[in-house]
């Protein structure tokens, strides 16, 4: 059976808590296929769930015709907004390892007052059908197949797998046709997440940047090695400062995490192993894993990597996109060293999953099991976390990544330099595209080592 790639991600059902809190035994009838799963999902959710003391009560699984439908109504919607079922385990297990089939374009889905939509796209990975067809970062996307968007089409238009689309720019407040249409179809690459990297020498310094926009790791680590070869280059320039661009990471997995976070820290907290996360589970999974002290899943420390930079500040630069192990990553190092955040308020995502897959590996669900908290007790941050400087991250008027007329960027620049760096002259977007969409599709759960 083909298991999913991605180390820690593991998640069976153990005998002594299944026996702490088994049930009534089941009449011996014979269950069709779809109860068979909604009788797994309930079970699982019942087990792992953060908050299976409010799954809502008075379903009967046995009368319930679609399992998707039958996991979101089990949903405590209060507090969840995260939770997620698929019926393709090898599509998500794809996306998990880094190698989706896809354009290879970010997009920022923004709704005109008229429900129109445009794409701005936010980043292009190296080596994509996106890329190759030349779109990049700042184009805005009009329509495609020359058929408008909108908000009933907008999402299933843009995960097609063969399309073109057409580009436009903004003349006089208003986004206007340009005429250019780019084709491309979508194919499996390799989504290396550190998509950007590049040394800044101003003022005498030399300023890391790392552009990062998923928490994967990739085959045997790929990915997580080549973010070390980043940090290593840095390390031996002698960078003195280090910005990283977590605008458009939505999250991914803890390993990711944890590995990023220590490059960063002082060597001394890496070495010394100390405390970035704890994780807080329902009572009875919290009440088994102290009991049988399985503390990999209660708590992660930070530890020696070879691309340590031994900092003592880091520049993250955030939007709304900024979710689940991005936050992680800066509540984890805040308690240990001084943490500058650029830009706008953060998701607001303090709770992590485990990936559980049926054994014919057709069903998947990544319900909600914890939340993650901070050496220093910080969690629950409902409202995101609140930049120290605000600046607003214009889609529309963006310059390439890395570049030090980025707005975001001159502000970590004069903060490290202490003298004012010149942005990009600012082209407001149309006054009637200020919201942006996101697509629950687009959202990324932070994944916690299983059991």
């Amino acid at each position: 059976m083909k298991k999913i790639i991605i180390p820690f991600i593991i998640v069976l059902l153990f005998p002594l808590l299944s026996q702490s809190c088994k049930k009534k035994e089941e009449t011996n009838i014979p269950l069709s296929e779809t109860a068979l799963i909604n009788k797994w999902i309930y079970d699982n959710l019942e087990l792992y769930y953060l908050w299976n003391n409010n799954i809502t009560p008075g379903i009967d699984y046995k009368m319930e015709t679609d399992p998707e439908k039958y996991f979101y109504k089990l949903l405590y919607k209060k507090e969840d907004k995260w939770s997620y079922i698929t019926d393709d385990y090898p599509t998500l297990e794809a996306e998990l390892s880094g190698k989706p089939e896809t354009m290879g374009f970010y997009p920022a889905f923004n709704l005109t007052a008229d429900n129109k939509v445009v794409i701005a796209v936010c980043y292009v990975y190296p080596n994509s059908p996106a890329s190759e067809a030349g779109l990049k970062r700042g184009d805005i996307i009009i329509s495609i197949d020359n058929t408008p968007l909108d908000t009933v089409n907008y999402y299933a238009k843009y995960s097609g797998k063969s399309y073109s689309v057409q580009l436009g720019k903004i003349v006089d407040n208003v986004i206007t046709p340009t005429g250019e249409s780019l084709s491309m179809t979508a194919r499996v690459i390799q989504a290396d997440p550190s998509i950007h990297s590049t040394i800044l020498n101003v003022e005498g310094k030399k300023i890391g940047y790392l552009a990062y926009v998923e928490f994967i790791s990739g085959d045997d680590s790929l990915y997580l090695k080549r973010m070390d070869n980043i940090f290593s280059e840095f390390r031996s320039e002698g960078v003195s400062d280090l910005i990283v661009d977590l605008r458009y990471n939505p999250g991914g997995t803890m390993n990711a995490a944890s590995y990023l976070a220590s490059e960063i820290v002082p060597s001394t907290v890496a070495e010394g192993n100390s405390l970035m996360i704890r994780f807080e589970y329902n009572a009875g999974l919290q009440y088994y894993l102290v009991s049988n002290n399985i503390s990999n899943l209660l708590r992660h420390t930070f530890y020696p990597v070879p691309g340590n930079l031994d900092m003592t500040r880091v520049y993250f630069l955030t939007t709304g996109r900024s979710a689940s192990a991005s936050e992680l990553v800066i509540t984890g190092l805040d308690p240990y060293m001084e943490v500058i955040q650029i830009g706008t308020p953060t998701y607001g995502k303090y709770v992590g999953s485990w990936l559980i897959h049926d054994e014919n590996d057709k069903w998947a669900m990544m319900p909600i099991v914890s939340k993650y908290i901070n050496y220093d007790g910080f969690t629950d941050f409902k409202d995101g976390l609140i930049p120290d400087y605000i600046i607003n991250d214009n889609v529309f008027n963006a310059v390439p990544l890395g570049d030090p007329g980025d707005p975001m960027i001159a502000k970590a620049i004069e903060l490290a330099t202490g003298k004012s760096a010149a942005p990009a002259g600012e082209k407001a977007a149309p006054a009637e595209m200020y919201r942006q969409l996101m697509p629950k599709e687009m959202e990324k759960t932070l994944l916690i080592p299983g059991l």
